[in-house]
């Protein structure tokens, strides 16, 4: 708005209310006295336009984007922490409040026997299940203690992006009345979940079922699906929760579609196959990440795309989804997961 708001601009408008008859070339008295002003104001041009830029939500950035959503009775998801299961000695108890250690971070057993970390943010989910517990306090007759399964992620705290998407579907009342994206509001609202999807009706008149991926857009564990059901709906049809009376809420998790991709291929000079595999391997693992919950058909394009686009790759033929030639269709439920990846150099 203020771009036209120059040094140049404001010294050529400040020079011309003097009189004709004062000596105003560069580096006169004149000049140089009304220079330093103009330079300030030029300054103040520049912080009213990104000013204007925070006010409004869709430019608007960091504390100032949490002020505008806040008008809206909304606030940033702050980063959550992991929760993992633990295996332990067998008769063994140990006490909430006990501490370990793994992996340069620490863990800390909560009331219900699980264990959470003491960093919030994606740093917990970190690959640990086998792996050997360190206690930081003496437990009498503790000979195993070893980290299991990644019961609900942590996330870290949420973007920009994503506050000012929730900040659209509020203002513009898309999520009201108990409707779909009132639901899917909800579920994604409690800590570890990722996505969430609505089925309205699927059992009859009143039902309502729910399916979420955690935080890491994977298959739900058992605890996040019950912390779901109980936010939602803790007392089937009697409004105990956010789902309003008479509505019978079902909590499921997303489950996993395994695809296997095959590719013929000629490696790039100085590349091998196990190069190639490899680069391709990461590349469509971020797609299925990208794609979850999101979209419901893996293309073979998008394949086609990447092993194209892999640099350790010269030319390429025979793309295969699951062995067919065509794009794959996933049910609503499903989540893709790279499974096998054959890659068979070109003849």
């Amino acid at each position: 708005m203020f771009e036209n708001q120059t040094f140049e601009e404001i010294m050529e408008r400040m020079l011309d209310r003097v009189s004709a008859d004062i000596d105003k070339r560069e580096n006169s008295v004149i000049w140089n006295a009304l220079a330093p002003a103009a330079a300030e104001l030029a300054v103040s041009y520049i912080w009213l336009d990104q000013v204007l830029n925070l006010v409004y939500a869709d430019t608007a950035e960091g504390e100032y984007l949490d002020r505008r959503a806040a008008e809206a009775g909304l606030e940033r998801y702050q980063a959550s922490k992991a929760i993992w299961s633990g295996e332990f000695t067998e008769g063994v108890f140990i006490p909430a409040g006990t501490r370990f250690f793994l992996e340069d971070l620490y863990f800390t057993m909560q009331e219900n026997g699980k264990l959470e970390c003491e960093t919030a943010g994606t740093s917990g989910n970190a690959n640990l299940t086998g792996q050997t517990l360190l206690p930081l306090d003496t437990i009498p007759g503790l000979e195993k203690a070893v980290m299991g399964n990644l019961e609900i992620p942590g996330r870290d705290e949420e973007s920009d992006e994503s506050l000012y998407e929730r900040y659209l579907v509020r203002v513009r009342r898309e999520a009201v009345s108990a409707n779909q994206l009132h639901y899917k509001q909800w579920a994604e609202e409690v800590e570890g979940v990722g996505k969430a999807k609505i089925f309205p009706l699927w059992n009859g008149e009143g039902t309502v079922k729910i399916v979420i991926t955690n935080a890491k857009m994977e298959p739900a564990s058992q605890v996040l699906i019950e912390r779901v059901k109980q936010y939602i709906d803790p007392e089937p049809g009697k409004g105990e929760g956010m789902a309003p009376i008479g509505a019978y809420a079902t909590v499921e998790s997303a489950v996993w579609k395994d695809i296997q991709i095959s590719a013929k291929i000629i490696p790039a000079t100085g590349r091998t196959i196990a190069d190639a595999k490899q680069e391709i391997e990461e590349k469509i693992t971020l797609l299925f990440k990208e794609i979850a919950f999101k979209e419901s058909v893996i293309r073979l394009s998008q394949i086609n795309n990447m092993i194209y686009e892999s640099s350790s790759v010269s030319d390429y033929s025979e793309v295969a989804i699951n062995g067919e030639v065509k794009n794959l269709q996933l049910t609503e439920t499903e989540i893709p997961k790279l499974g096998q990846v054959t890659i068979i150099e070109q003849d």
